[in-house]
């Protein structure tokens, strides 16, 4: 391999090796009501077009049947790392995370079945709260701090295959393992440290199961529509060898076009809907738009995406809104790529306003 390919190389081996920091991490304050936050399960290339382009995309996993159009061995990688605000009642928090949230690999197996794997977020539920109050000790009020925190996270393991079936037809289906955990906490310290102060902590494990299927169709050249469906069955919530909860997951149903009038200009648009009432949240519908602009080693890609959150406070499903700009650079023929982008958001719902800019890298290898 050439010097860049083998940088490359060692570049994805660190990204995906290294450890996120989860001592200082804070992640959406939409996470701490119900099971969390639904994470995003795309490439950089189609998180930076809003997501619109994540069911052509083989190097995401939202519709299986995308795989079909991974012609050569892949690897790809994901780093975020996001800038928070979040403001209720007056005041307001500035909050940082950074994650790895994806991870996929695929390659053909037949002239034209492909097979793909990985993993990435499902459901991401870190938060700390911190209260201050005070209790009558002694015969006098003893002033205290309490902080309770959630750290962790349920991860889907992805195992996938499509085929191209003709020219215009290709179908995909997949299977998706549902595994995490997270460290839970509770601390009570007194401003008289002649009290003693508390801490609990437990570790709550995470298992489900899922399937998804696809198809996608061409009707004329440029233009490819593409339907997809997931089920999920339920999240087992497990405290050592106690099983403490159970819930239902959602089912999933999309729909995408994407419209390609010429080698250098792409365009998409999906629409996603999600039952997370069978969770004890809101069903949500989500939507987005994109474009990709370029045929050579450097597209630029931009792209607005909106919807609503399953879980939040209020009797209402939280909104949200947000606008990507991204791009790419190809090394030695294409064979290592790095894609970039930035990410803005606004999240709105029972009087908390969440605001985030959230800063995007990809790298890809087709050795």
């Amino acid at each position: 391999m050439t010097r860049p390919v083998v940088a490359a190389v060692l570049a994805a081996v660190l990204l995906t090796a290294a450890p996120p920091d989860r001592l200082t991490a804070q992640d959406s304050q939409f996470s701490v009501r119900g099971l969390g936050v639904p994470g995003r399960w795309e490439s950089v290339r189609a998180r930076t077009a809003a997501g619109a382009f994540g069911p052509f995309d083989p190097r995401s996993s939202v519709a299986d049947v995308s795989l079909a159009d991974a012609l050569q061995l892949t690897a790809t990688a994901v780093e975020a790392t996001t800038y928070r605000r979040a403001e209720i009642g007056g005041t307001q928090d500035d909050l940082r995370s950074s994650r790895f949230p994806f991870m996929g690999l695929a390659g053909p197996v037949t002239r034209r079945v492909v097979v793909g794997g990985g993993f990435a977020t499902y459901l991401d539920r870190t938060y700390s709260i911190v209260t201050r109050d005070s209790q009558m000790l002694r015969g006098a009020y003893a002033s205290y701090t309490d902080r309770i925190g959630n750290d962790g996270a349920v991860a889907d393991l992805r195992f996938a295959a499509a085929a191209r079936l003709a020219s215009w037809i290709a179908i995909g289906a997949g299977a998706h393992i549902l595994s995490g955990s997270s460290r839970q906490t509770a601390q009570r310290v007194y401003d008289d440290t002649t009290f003693l102060g508390t801490t609990q902590t437990a570790v709550v494990r995470y298992d489900g199961f899922g399937i998804s299927g696809s198809v996608a169709l061409d009707p004329v050249r440029s233009v490819r529509i593409v339907g997809y469906a997931r089920s999920d069955n339920r999240l087992r919530t497990r405290l050592g060898d106690a099983e403490t909860d159970r819930t239902d997951l959602p089912t999933t149903l999309g729909a995408a076009l994407r419209w390609s009038p010429s080698p250098s200009a792409r365009v998409a648009g999906t629409a996603v809907w999600r039952s997370w009432s069978d969770a004890g949240g809101f069903n949500t519908t989500s939507w987005s738009a994109g474009a990709e602009v370029g045929a050579g080693p450097t597209p630029l890609r931009f792209g607005v995406r909106g919807g609503q959150l399953p879980f939040g406070p209020g009797t209402a499903a939280p909104t949200e809104l947000g606008v990507t700009l991204g791009a790419g650079k190809g090394f030695s023929g294409n064979r290592a790529l790095v894609d970039f982008g930035l990410e803005r958001l606004v999240r709105k719902g029972g009087g908390l306003t969440e605001t985030a800019w959230t800063v995007l890298v990809g790298l890809t290898i087709r050795p």
